[in-house]
Parts: C-alpha cells; structure tokens; sequence
C-alpha cells in the first residue's frame, strides 16, 4: 500500500487537529441544545443539528485565534469526491457521507491528488430500537465497514477520519463491549476499539481510536471515535 510522504503528514496532521477541535466544540454545543428531546430525535435531526453547531464552533474558535477554525464551511451530505485512482464505473462515486471538511494540498506534485478530505461520518448508539435495528451493530455495519469496504470507501487516499457516536442511553462500558463484539462477527481486519488515556466522560465527550487494515490506500488507517453523551440525567 502506498504511504504519504513526511510533508503531506505535516500538513494533513494540522488539518486533522483543526478538525478535530471544530468538532469537539461542536459535539459540547450539541449537549445544551435543550429544545432537542434526544430520545426521540432520529439521525439525521441531530446530523442537522450538528452542522449549525459545527458552523458556531468554528467561528468561535476562528474568532478567537485567526490559526484555528476555517474560513469555509464543512460539506454535509455530499458524494464521496472522485479518487484519482477511481475506476469510471466505482459504486463509492454514489455514496454520502455525513460530512467531509478539505483542503488542497499544495505539496502534493500531482494536481489530480491535491484535495484532501478529513471525514466524519455519525450514527446513533444506545438500546436496539427494535429487533432488527440495534444500534450497537449498526455503527459497525453502516458506520466503521464504510471506511474498509471497497462500495464505500469513505477517505479513500486518507490515514485517518472520525466518527461521532451520539450516546442516547445504555451503560457507555457497555456499549464499548457491544460494539466491539459486533466488530468481531466481520472477518475483516479491524482492531479493538479502544478509550483514549482520559477514560469515560459521563455528561461530556469521550474520545476512542482504533486501526483499520484497508484494501485501498491509505493503509493502516486510524478511525478516530467522539462519543457525546446525550444521556438525560447520564450518571454512567
């Protein structure tokens, strides 16, 4: 598998971590919005809701300091972009994820490879909704497998993106276990999904990581997870 060069790692470090602090923000304002009843709020509300907060974080942070934040807006719900490496007729050219925010890359000595994409991709977590919706396995099989499997190849030419898991209820421990036990019913290469240093934050966001073996490139590649806990009355 192909391997990015020490300068494009750089760049795509910074990119990453302005990112990642829109979004952390972002997932904090989700939690005070107290017109949302979360237990009644499907995915595709909160992904809504999301994006507003995304756009109030980011000019927060931009505000506040001209090196943090965008001056341009995430994308929400568009096409995989093409691939330089896409065949005419790949089924990932159809598929859309929840955001992607980009960048060019001016290092890069190939136009065509130039744009880049950071992408975060949200499903809901917590107790089945009905017999053949569980969500615990649905964020594996509609959440994590779309960043390995070939039909979607979500950051394709990527090392890492993110995915925001909106805890609406159920023990977070317990939803790890769940998640991590439907991970291992694919015979596909993904690794344990595994708490960062900080453990579990009960009423606040807790962070998770874990390495996918990929049949594209970039490979390995390190899903980042953001776990927000939008538990009424979260205790643990």
């Amino acid at each position: 598998m192909s391997q990015p060069r020490i300068s494009q790692l750089s760049v795509w470090k910074n990119h990453e971590k302005r990112v990642v602090e829109v979004l952390v923000l972002a997932l904090s304002l989700l939690q005070k919005k107290t017109h949302l009843t979360f237990s009644d709020v499907n995915e595709e509300k909160l992904n809504t809701e999301l994006y507003f907060c995304l756009i109030e974080a980011n000019r927060a942070l931009h505000k506040g300091d001209m090196t943090k934040g965008f001056d341009y807006p995430p994308t929400a719900e568009g096409r995989n972009p093409p691939d330089a490496d896409d065949r005419p007729n790949s089924p990932r050219k159809k598929k859309i994820p929840d955001f992607y925010w980009g960048y060019i890359d001016h290092l890069e000595s190939d136009p065509r490879r130039s744009a880049r994409n950071f992408y975060i991709e949200c499903k809901r977590l917590g107790k089945p909704l009905q017999k053949n919706k569980v969500l615990t396995t649905l964020y594996i099989e509609k959440g994590v497998r779309r960043f390995i499997t070939e039909e979607h190849a979500y950051a394709k030419g990527e090392i890492s993106s993110a995915i925001v898991g909106y805890v609406q209820n159920m023990d977070l421990e317990t939803i790890l276990l769940e998640v991590n036990a439907a991970m291992e019913s694919y015979n596909e290469p993904m690794s344990p999904i595994e708490r960062n240093v900080e453990g579990w934050q009960n009423s606040g966001i807790s962070e998770l990581s874990h390495i996918l073996e990929r049949p594209f490139p970039i490979s390995p590649f390190r899903l980042h997870h953001f776990w927000v806990d939008l538990r009424e009355g979260a205790d643990g």
